[in-house]
């Protein structure tokens, strides 16, 4: 819970105004102006904070669990503070004699879903009940889905999922976007409009975002959801989330109140410098239905707390060379034992809060600079469906991309990678290298190829991959670098990718990799070619330079100078 209160008082004095940074100072006052006058906004708990505690005295008060009696408690505990921002409809709920839900949807419903993820005893526990607590305040459908997913995957972070299943469980089972890049979801947030690009008086298929002359706040729960689960998933530690999830603007509070609450359980607690300052801005009451429940437990006598089977089928494969490691949950027992009869019983299978200590120990490589490479370790997604494994291309549920549209994706992906092949074998043909295995430079473009994806890295630093998307099936791309993909020509830059359109992914494959890098038009700057033959000259590595033949800056048949 006080990962909610935390976000909920660091996010207030940004609500609804122009987004910090994520680096601001927290728990500082901000000025703003709204209608042409100057406000001073200050950190203080707001209504979601005071709903949310509604909940978790309810869980601990109500044994019957009543939505009657859920209904008083909000009522009353609402009434004690009509001064910390309730809407207009809340307001008139709380201080109606009639307990009817308002019929709207509005995102600080879903923060009150938060308790019942904490404290639920089983998975289908959590979201019946989180269900019941939407409907008790709200008819819309969109608030008791948002309601479910803040529920599940509160519970979900409490019991040690990885982030990959919590993004499957939000994309897959709830059908939220979290693809949306950072800067069109704060365009989104702070009321823009979605345009589409039109040339000629034809729409290209691409899209801006317009702010009209009135913005619309966005008090929607898609907003809240798709918002705080990115500033959450992208996120390092708990203080990180909240942060990000502020500096996303919008309905700051709710925003980050959601993503304290998952990061909290996920991280293990909240810091203690931050705790302090909630305590700073906490009243009394409050603080006291908190604290009763951090500290009761709710599951006894109603359920044994096990872990139920995840809803997804999906599990994770790292493979370097000829080993095979199975990502799996211990209490999968079906997915156990379908891996030991189909892969062996000497099959290893480790949890996933062991998999990021064994990705990283097969990793490593033997020397730093330019060198012969070991086989990187590829993750792969899988999926166990009616007794068979699946690949994106074969696996089947609802919200999925059609059958034909994800083969379609793979032939597409296949043509990119023998392409891929091809830029590799010319690249390392051209420095003199005609074995196999694969070359790491240390400043020049390469291609790095898995099953699924083909990376392109600038020595040690990512810049970009394609691949089949482990979600959707389609194909996909990440532009990666530290400026925007359409500055191939103007700036010097990291990034590789800008369409996925497989022609121009080619061309990028061989601009970057074989021609004369991003600013192909200024003679005075080194080809990628030529760049490589200088890392191999400097190369220490023993291994590769006797199996180097020549260390000419030689162009291959084919690329354009």
């Amino acid at each position: 819970m006080l990962g909610v209160v935390a976000g909920d008082i660091i996010a207030s004095p940004y609500q609804w105004t122009d987004a910090p940074d994520r680096y601001f100072t927290l728990g500082e006052s901000t000025r703003f102006y709204r209608g042409g006058r100057e406000v001073n906004a200050h950190p203080r708990f707001t209504d979601g904070t005071v709903l949310s505690l509604a909940v978790a005295r309810w869980l601990m008060q109500d044994e019957n669990h009543s939505s009657s009696g859920l209904a008083r408690i909000i009522r009353d505990l609402g009434r004690d503070y009509p001064t910390c921002g309730f809407s207009p409809r809340m307001q008139r709920f709380i201080e109606s004699d009639y307990l009817r839900p308002f019929t709207s949807d509005e995102s600080a419903v879903a923060m009150m879903a938060v308790p019942v993820g904490l404290r639920a005893g089983s998975l289908p526990e959590a979201i019946t009940l989180a269900r019941q607590v939407a409907s008790v305040v709200s008819a819309g459908e969109a608030t008791s889905k948002a309601s479910e997913a803040v529920a599940q995957v509160v519970w979900m972070a409490r019991h040690s999922r990885e982030k990959d299943d919590i993004r499957f469980t939000i994309e897959k089972d709830f059908g939220y976007d979290l693809s949306i890049s950072e800067e069109d979801l704060k365009a989104m947030l702070s009321g823009a409009v979605k345009e589409p690009i039109i040339v000629n008086g034809v729409e290209t298929g691409d899209f801006y975002y317009r702010l009209p002359d009135r913005p619309r706040q966005d008090f929607s729960p898609e907003a809240a959801i798709s918002a705080s689960m990115r500033a959450f998933l992208d996120s390092d530690g708990f203080e990180d989330a909240v942060r990000r999830a502020t500096a996303l603007g919008g309905d700051s509070c709710t925003i980050a109140a959601i993503a304290g609450a998952v990061a909290e359980p996920y991280y293990g607690g909240v810091p203690e410098k931050i705790s302090g300052l909630c305590e700073r801005y906490l009243d009394k009451n409050l603080k006291t239905v908190m604290d009763m429940f951090e500290t009761i437990d709710l599951r006894k006598g109603r359920s044994d707390g096990k872990i139920e089977k995840r809803s997804d089928d999906s599990l994770r494969i790292i493979k370097c060379g000829d080993q095979r490691i199975f990502v799996v949950d211990s209490y999968r027992k079906d997915l156990i034992s379908a891996i030991r009869d189909k892969f062996g019983a000497d099959a290893e299978i480790i949890p996933p809060r062991a998999a990021s200590a064994r990705l990283e120990e097969l990793s490593l490589q033997p020397m730093d600079g330019t060198y012969l490479e070991r086989p990187r370790p590829d993750v792969r997604t899988i999926y166990f469906q009616n007794g068979e494994f699946r690949t994106s291309a074969t696996v089947e549920g609802k919200g999925l991309a059609s059958k034909e549209a994800r083969m379609s994706s793979r032939q597409d992906f296949c043509e990119i990678k023998a392409h891929a092949e091809f830029v590799k074998r010319t690249l390392q043909d051209a420095v003199g290298y005609g074995y196999d295995g694969s070359i790491h430079f240390a400043n020049a473009y390469y291609p790095v190829i898995f099953h699924d994806r083909v990376e392109i890295w600038k020595g040690d630093t990512f810049a970009g991959s394609v691949g089949i998307d482990p979600i959707s099936g389609l194909l996909k791309i990440n532009a990666g670098g530290d400026f925007g993909p359409m500055e191939w020509f103007q700036e010097r830059t990291e990034s590789v990718f800008s369409s996925v359109s497989t022609d121009s992914i080619k061309e990028a494959m061989g601009r970057f990799c074989l021609d004369e890098g991003i600013g192909i038009f200024d003679k005075s700057r080194t080809s990628n070619i030529q760049t490589a033959n200088e890392d191999v000259a400097r190369s220490k590595d023993r291994r590769l330079l006797e199996q180097v033949n020549t260390k000419s800056n030689r162009i291959p048949t084919g690329v354009k100078r």
